[in-house]
Parts: structure tokens; sequence; C-alpha cells
């Protein structure tokens, strides 16, 4: 008897014990979690501000590069402040609100060359300047629990629930709706294309937490040693979605996981990183074997770009009838430069796939189409957005034209019915 009871005291202890250790382990991560989301949400509040300094320069000019620098600052900056929001903690109306104005700005001040009457930017920026003041200070005041500390992430997310928050998140998002909606009214194409992309069209079935995990596990077996949390995605996201929380040694991080589909939306894991040790093709040979695991088998390389950590890729989707390119549905990838480990994933444009048209390919003559000198180096095809945000089947040019400054090489995107230039970008 006594033997049994020294057995189960022992039992008792060690689970005390390691219940402790996990409850220390989970404190430390929603720590990280918390600093990260922290800094983000502080990165976003400075460069609010330096967005408002760039609308104020655009207005000090007519015509000169002073306006052009001012411009592309105010495209970059609300582009930044973007991808920030999309990755923060926030109430779903709230930051979708968010992203749709701060896009609406910065494709306005891009597109400003094409305006028949100069004297529209100054009216419509002037606006825009007085309003994002405001939503600064709203923005302020809605993330300040966070990035002052005062708030846990447990407490934070209960925040975010509009039954116990001290926020009206639903009056701040319609607040900027209205913004968006008289600063810059959409066209009925436009107004189309955006409900589109809100709409919750995926028809898959529903996948249980427990299937999400396990598709995690499937994806990501090397950090799936410790799952420490899943939470379902707030009402109203327009993808509802799964939030798994994991720690696994030094590594912490979270995966996105659509409850339509099982679909991996997002990826981040967090650890430090040691020198860069395997070679580019390695990399990115290992890259295209996780996206085939994962069911990512559509896809094609379009792009790399790298820091000291890791490769960035940028991988498109390519529709089955013409082969063509969709470039709005694309899939980003970070990988460690250490390993080749995929530290970051993001498949959200992917997983809204556009509803694509066929359209006519008229036959175009491309010495007689460009000047003298123009050389058309590689010749696709692919989807992208016009000027109505319609998604148009156009020829995917890579150009070359010779001068007394060397050889320019530039990507021309035309039409392949009206023969429109849908845009020219100049590569090197």
């Amino acid at each position: 008897m006594k033997k049994i009871i020294f057995v189960l005291s022992f039992a008792l202890v060690a689970l005390a014990v390691f219940s402790y250790d996990k409850a220390k382990e989970n404190d430390k991560l929603a720590l990280a979690l918390s600093g990260q989301y922290a800094k983000r949400m502080a990165d976003a509040s400075e460069k609010l501000d330096e967005l408002n300094i760039a609308i104020e320069k655009s207005l000090l000019f007519n015509e000169s590069d002073g306006s052009k620098k001012a411009r592309e600052d105010i495209w970059r900056l609300t582009s930044d402040i973007r991808g920030s929001i999309d990755s923060l903690p926030l109430d779903a109306s709230f930051s979708t609100a968010w992203s749709n104005y701060l896009s609406r700005v910065g494709s306005y001040a891009k597109e400003a060359d094409r305006l028949s009457n100069s004297g529209d930017f100054e009216k419509v920026m002037s606006k825009a300047s007085k309003n994002l003041q405001l939503m600064s200070t709203d923005w302020q005041v809605a993330t300040a629990g966070l990035v002052d500390g005062r708030y846990s992430m447990n407490e934070w997310v209960e925040r975010l629930d509009a039954k116990s928050s001290d926020v009206d998140w639903s009056q701040k998002g319609n607040s900027v709706k209205q913004y968006t909606e008289s600063d810059f009214p959409l066209t009925a194409s436009e107004s189309d294309a955006m409900k589109k992309k809100d709409l919750q069209n995926i028809t898959d079935p529903e996948v249980s937490k427990d299937e999400a995990v396990s598709i995690f596990k499937q994806v990501f077996p090397q950090v799936t040693n410790d799952v420490i949390g899943v939470e379902k995605s707030q009402p109203g996201a327009p993808y509802p979605f799964y939030h798994i929380r994991f720690a696994s040694n030094q590594t912490v991080g979270y995966i996105d996981i659509t409850e339509k589909g099982g679909h991996v939306l997002s990826y981040l894991a967090d650890r430090p990183f040691g020198e860069p040790a395997v070679s580019f093709d390695d990399i990115k040979q290992r890259t295209e074997e996780f996206l085939e695991k994962a069911g990512y088998r559509d896809v094609v390389f379009e792009e790399a770009r790298e820091n000291s950590n890791a490769w960035h890729f940028v991988y498109v989707r390519v529709e089955p009838l013409h082969k063509a390119k969709v470039f709005s549905d694309v899939i980003h990838i970070k990988a460690a430069k250490d390993t080749g480990e995929i530290v970051g994933l993001n498949a959200a444009e992917y997983i809204r796939k556009e509803k694509l048209e066929d359209q006519p390919i008229v036959k175009i003559n491309w010495k007689t189409f460009f000047h003298n000198g123009v050389k058309v180096e590689k010749e696709e095809l692919a989807y992208v957005e016009n000027e109505q945000l319609k998604q148009r089947l156009a020829y995917f040019l890579t150009v070359t034209k010779e001068d007394e400054k060397g050889i320019g090489t530039y990507q021309v995107l035309v039409d392949t019915e009206t023969k429109e230039v849908l845009k020219t970008e100049k590569l090197f």
C-alpha cells in the first residue's frame, strides 16, 4: 500500500512540474508574440505619420520631381502599412476597412499623372490628409493597450470580442468605410470586383480543429512538437480560419488554416538565424518540393528577393486553358538561408482565386507595335487587372532597348484583344 501511495505521490509531483513547465513555456510564447505584434503596431503608427507628411509634400507642387517623389512615397507607405495591418490580430471589419482606404490612397497617388484635371489631386488628397489624421488618432487609441504593454495576449484577444470590448470596432470600421466612399467613390466595375474579393466563395467542406492541426503536422512536421493553442478567427472574417500557435525548441510562431477546405492561409516561424549555409538553388528546390507537398501544384516561380537571413520567393498561379500566369493569385514564401527551412508563407491571395473569363487573342506584329531598336526577348500570357480592376488576358513581354546609356530591360503587358498597353515597368 505504501508503495502505491509513493508511486501516486510521485506521479502527482511529476505532473505538477510538467504543468508548471508548460505554463511557463506558454507564457514565454505569448510574451514573444505580443512583443512582435506591439512592434508592428508601433511601426504602423510611425509610418502613418510619415504618410501624412508625404501627402502634405505632394500638395506643395503642381508638376515637378518633388511631387513625383512624394507620390512615390505615398504609394510605398500605404503598401507598407497595409502589410502591417493585415498581419495583426485586429477586428476583421476594422482592418479590412483600413486596408481598403489605404489601397485607394496609394493607387490614386500612383495614377495621378493620368488625371485630366490636376486640381482634382489637390482636392482629393487634402480631404484624405484630414481623414488620415482622424484615423491616426483612432489607431493610437485602438492599439494602445498592446503597444504599451497594458494587455496580455489573452486580454487583447478578449478585447477584440465586441461584447466585452471597450472599443466599438464596428463603428470605427464604418467610419473608415465612409471616408473611402466619400474620398474615392467606386465605379460600378470596381465595386463588383471588391465585393467578389470579400465573398466567402470557398465551397470546400469544413474541417474540424483536430483536422486543421493534422494538416499543420503534415505540411510542417518539423515544428509541430508542441501545438499550444487553437482558436477560431473572429466573426465576420472573409474566410473563417483556425489560428494555431506552436513552440518547438527555439522556434515560436503560428499558422492560419481555412475552416472550409483546410487551406493554409499564412505561416510564420520566429527563431534565431545562423550563418547562410545553403545555396540559392538548393533552397529554391526545397521550396518547390514543399509547395508540391502542400498541394500548391498549379504555381510557377516568378521572382526572388533576399535579405541577410532569408530568400523571399514569389510563385504565381497558372490557369489551365492558356497556361497564363494570374498575377493576382500569388504565394509568398520566406526560406531561411542557414537551413533552407520555410519560415514564412502567405497564400491568402492564391486562395481567393480570381474568376477569369476567356477572351480573343489577336496576333500582334511586335516589329510594327514597338519602335525600331526594341527587341522582344520573351513572350508569355498572363492575366492582369486593368484600370477598372477587371482581369484581362494579356501578352506578358520582356523587351530590351539599347541607347547611349546602355541596354534597358522592360516588362510590358498588352491586352490580347484590344492591344491596350496595361502596364510597363522598367526592370534595369
